[in-house]
This record gives C-alpha cells, sequence and structure tokens, in this order.
C-alpha cells in the first residue's frame, strides 16, 4: 500500500512561565540561525561547511543545525521559483493586452484604458524579467513586509517585531530515529507529551529532553461519542507504532504554542475501480456536475452537486462547503462501486487574460476542491484518474447535451468520463454538414481532435453573431434546430 502525507494540528496546552520561556528563547536561536544560513548561503559557502559553522556558533546539535541551513535553502528555492512565476505571469498578461489593442473596434477610451494598464503590466515585466536575467530574487524579508512596515512607523514596539521574527521551531522526522529526534510525541499513562531536546546539554554532553503536554486534535460527536470525521489522532498514533518519520512544527500565535505535526498516511486500498463503469465529474463554481459512463462509453446517468453559497460565503464557510461536497461526490462512486475520473486543471494567475473569469475564480478554490476530491479517493480506496480539460464543455455541449437532456455541466462530465477511457470525440456528421463548408472539409478533417472542436465553435459563433447575439450554452440548446435547420 502507498501513503500519503497529512498535517495534524495539534496544540501545547498548560505550559508554566518557565516551559513558554524556554520554546520563547529556541525560536529566537533558531531564527538568528536560519537568517545567518541564508546570508552565508547567498554568499557562496556550501550546504555542508555552514551546517558546522551553524551547530558550533549558535550551540545546537548536528540535526537542528541541519533544520536551520535547509530552511533557509528552501527560502532561497522558493523566491526563485517565485520570480520565474511571476515573469511567465506577466509576459501573458502583457501579451493579452497587446492582443487587445490590435481590435480595430475599440473606442478612444477604452483604448487609453488598455494603454495604459499595459504599461503597468510592463512595468512589472521589466522588474522581474531583471531577476530572472541576473538569478537574483527582491530583497527577503523575514517575519514580513506587512509587519516591517509597521515597526517603521512605530504602529508595533520592538518586542512585536522580534515575536514575528522568531516565531517557529521546527524538526525534520528521522526513521532511524523512532520518528522524530528532537522534536517527539510521546504517551505517558494515556497522556500524551511533545518531549523537546533543548540546547542545554547533560555532563555526558546529552540533550536535556523537557516534555511538555500537546493536546492532539480529536473530535467526539456530544450525541454518539463516535469521532466526526477523520480520526487523525488515531491515524498519527498507527503512524508511530509503524514508526515512520514525522515533522514537527511549532508556530507562536496569539500567545498559544501550535505544533504542525506532518507524517505519513496509509492510503486505502483500491476497492471501487473504472473496470465496469466510471463517474466524470466537472468542477464548477457552484457545485460538481457528475456523469455515470460504462465502460463502452455510454450514459448511465447523471446528477448535479449544488452548494450555491460557494461563490459568496467566508473562507471558513467555504472550505466546509467543499468538504461536504465532495465527500457527497465519492460517496455516490462507492455506492454505484466505480471509479472517478477529473480534469487535470492547472491554476495560474491569469485573472487579467481571461476577464469574463475573473471574479468566479477569486471567489472559488478550484484547487481546494480537487486536492480534497483526490485525498478522500485515497483514503476511501476509489480510483480517481485526471485526464486534460480542453474543450469539454464544448465537446459535451455540441454532442451530447440535446441527445440525453443534459445541461452543459453534466455534457462536459460525460466527456471527462468517456476521456478517462480514451475515447475520442469525433464530429458529428449533422454538425460537419450544417457547419463545415466544403471547401474547407479537407483542411477540417486534417486537422487533430481539439483543432475540429475549435473550429466547430468558431462557426457556431459565426451563426450567432449573424443574429445579433451572444453564443451562451443555454441559448445554444434553445436555438440548436433553428440554427441547424429544424434538425
Amino acid at each position: 500500500m502507498s501513503s500519503t502525507k497529512t498535517t495534524m494540528k495539534a496544540i501545547l496546552t498548560d505550559l508554566t512561565v518557565e516551559q513558554k520561556g524556554l520554546i520563547d528563547n529556541m525560536m529566537i536561536v533558531f531564527g538568528t540561525a536560519i537568517r545567518y544560513s541564508f546570508k552565508r548561503q547567498l554568499e557562496g559557502q556550501t550546504i555542508g561547511h555552514l551546517e558546522k559553522v551553524v551547530a558550533n556558533k549558535y550551540k545546537l546539535n548536528i540535526r537542528q543545525a541541519k533544520d536551520a541551513v535547509e530552511s533557509a535553502r528552501q527560502t532561497i528555492a522558493s523566491q526563485h521559483e517565485l520570480v520565474k512565476l511571476y515573469c511567465g505571469n506577466y509576459r501573458k498578461k502583457v501579451d493579452a493586452l497587446v492582443k487587445k489593442l490590435k481590435y480595430p473596434d475599440l473606442n478612444e477610451r477604452k483604448r487609453k484604458a488598455l494603454t495604459s494598464k499595459l504599461a503597468k503590466r510592463q512595468h512589472k515585466l521589466d522588474y522581474w524579467t531583471a531577476f530572472l536575467t541576473t538569478k537574483t530574487f527582491p530583497p527577503v524579508t523575514f517575519g514580513t513586509k506587512a509587519m516591517f512596515i509597521k515597526r517603521c512607523k512605530g504602529l508595533i514596539t520592538k518586542q512585536e517585531w522580534q515575536d514575528f521574527r522568531n516565531d517557529r521551531f521546527y524538526s525534520r522526522g528521522d526513521k532511524s530515529k523512532g520518528g522524530n529526534p528532537n522534536l517527539r510525541v510521546v504517551f505517558k499513562e494515556g497522556i500524551s507529551f511533545l518531549q523537546i531536546s533543548t540546547f542545554e546539554k547533560t555532563a555526558t554532553n546529552r540533550a536535556v529532553k523537557v516534555l511538555m503536554p500537546i493536546y492532539l486534535p480529536q473530535k467526539l460527536s456530544k450525541k454518539t461519542g463516535k469521532v466526526n470525521g477523520f480520526n487523525y489522532r488515531q491515524m498519527f498514533i498507527d503512524s508511530l507504532e509503524r514508526g515512520d518519520a514525522y515533522q514537527v512544527e511549532l508556530l507562536k500565535r496569539d500567545g498559544k504554542y501550535y505544533a504542525h505535526i506532518t507524517f505519513e498516511e496509509l492510503e486505502a486500498k483500491v476497492i471501487y475501480t473504472a473496470h465496469l463503469s466510471m463517474i466524470g465529474v466537472d468542477t464548477n463554481p457552484d457545485g460538481f456536475g457528475i456523469t455515470k459512463v460504462s465502460r463502452q462509453g455510454n450514459y448511465q446517468g447523471h446528477a448535479y452537486l449544488k452548494q450555491p453559497e460557494l461563490t459568496c460565503c467566508c473562507s471558513n464557510r467555504r472550505l466546509n462547503l467543499c468538504g461536504e461536497l465532495v465527500k457527497d461526490a465519492v460517496n455516490k462512486a462507492e455506492r454505484h462501486q466505480c471509479g472517478m475520473v477529473a480534469e487535470d486543471l492547472k491554476f495560474k494567475d491569469d485573472r487579467d487574460v481571461t476577464t469574463k473569469l475573473a471574479r468566479a475564480s477569486s471567489q472559488f478554490v478550484y484547487a481546494t476542491l480537487l486536492r480534497m476530491l483526490e485525498r478522500r479517493c485515497l483514503r476511501r480506496g476509489v480510483e480517481l484518474s485526471k485526464v486534460k480539460p480542453q474543450y469539454t464543455s464544448k465537446i459535451g455541449l455540441y454532442k451530447y447535451c440535446h441527445q440525453y437532456g443534459l445541461d452543459v455541466h453534466n455534457g462536459a462530465a460525460l466527456v471527462i468520463a468517456r476521456r478517462g477511457y480514451g475515447y475520442r470525440e469525433a464530429v458529428p456528421k449533422l454538425l460537419l454538414d450544417k457547419l463545415i463548408p466544403k471547401k474547407m472539409l479537407t483542411v477540417f478533417i486534417a486537422k487533430q481532435e481539439w483543432g475540429q472542436w475549435s473550429e466547430i465553435t468558431k462557426q457556431v459563433n459565426k451563426l450567432f453573431k449573424q443574429r445579433k447575439e451572444v453564443n451562451t450554452p443555454g441559448l445554444w440548446l434553445v436555438r440548436r434546430k433553428l440554427l441547424l435547420g429544424n434538425c
């Protein structure tokens, strides 16, 4: 059985003043070691040499020093990746605005607004391109730039600023050392403790270890006494019994001390597969469109799981609704004993490029929904496949919606499920005869599948433009017979 990583959020409880002071001091030393390692790596020092220097300078054991140096290395690597990401995003935004400015029917007011916007985007692109060319990145502020500005304006005290800069301490796991040697979770008489290896040494040069009570989350129902949702506490205990490695990160927030524990979670053995049938899932701003398809690619039923609140509720409520939505979808797959297939969507900051979807994409967490769907399928033993999303909605709309009485979302889900089995979507003869001129037929047939459906979409848009109407899924279903000659 394979495994995946899960993070459980625990909290340290009933800490004394001495224990809080001990954790604060460790966070200060660790934070200082990270910043020192960050500077030295930028100067070109090697990782191996730097680990020994940090261990000697800050009186850390070699494993703690390696954690500090690794944290600094990850910060540097992430900054370089962000520079690449921003360059790509702004280049795409500039290209989109240049394309818009070439439209001949733009009025003077709109052209002036787009020109001003283009200048700002070009300035940003030049800014990030300079870093990409020199293989550098903007200055990094430990403690966040927002808090640094507040400190400069005198809005927070020096102590508050120091607390923001030194608010974490973490230790990577090691299976050969029994899980985690520096921040170890232990049980004594049924009570959980976090055993912390401090920076102090004993006479035998061993680290002094301190036990602090830690609460591992477990939500019990007041009515039934059973655990609501997934029992993360038991999952982690099972991981401890297997002797797996786990990472612990201590965080200080509003005077409280939290422990984020990342451990290996065993995935359930796949029980429901796509051998006989499969459910296609189409993600939308207000829910899931799901359609069941047989192994032969035939339609077997559909449903729409709707959550209207998703586009207007607060973030915590939205996450809860996403979880409920995913639960309903996976339960249907379990009930029908079949696999699932979803779109392999890529998420980038392209709201300037696709302005029509800007509001929906900013309010709706597509990535969270798909991540939750993948995780629940792994836990419940449901096989999940991912397919490319190109033209699923258009193919479903023009080929299947009228045939099975589906809306555009369930039509897309039908195409997604068929694509999961590897079926190609040929353009129906009716659309070929009515939409493609005979002189274009040879060129059309030579195109690949997605190129053909792109051409079909263009031809349908032309028909609507002749009627001075906008092509929408609902209007296509109403006008279909009229546009295709009462067919």
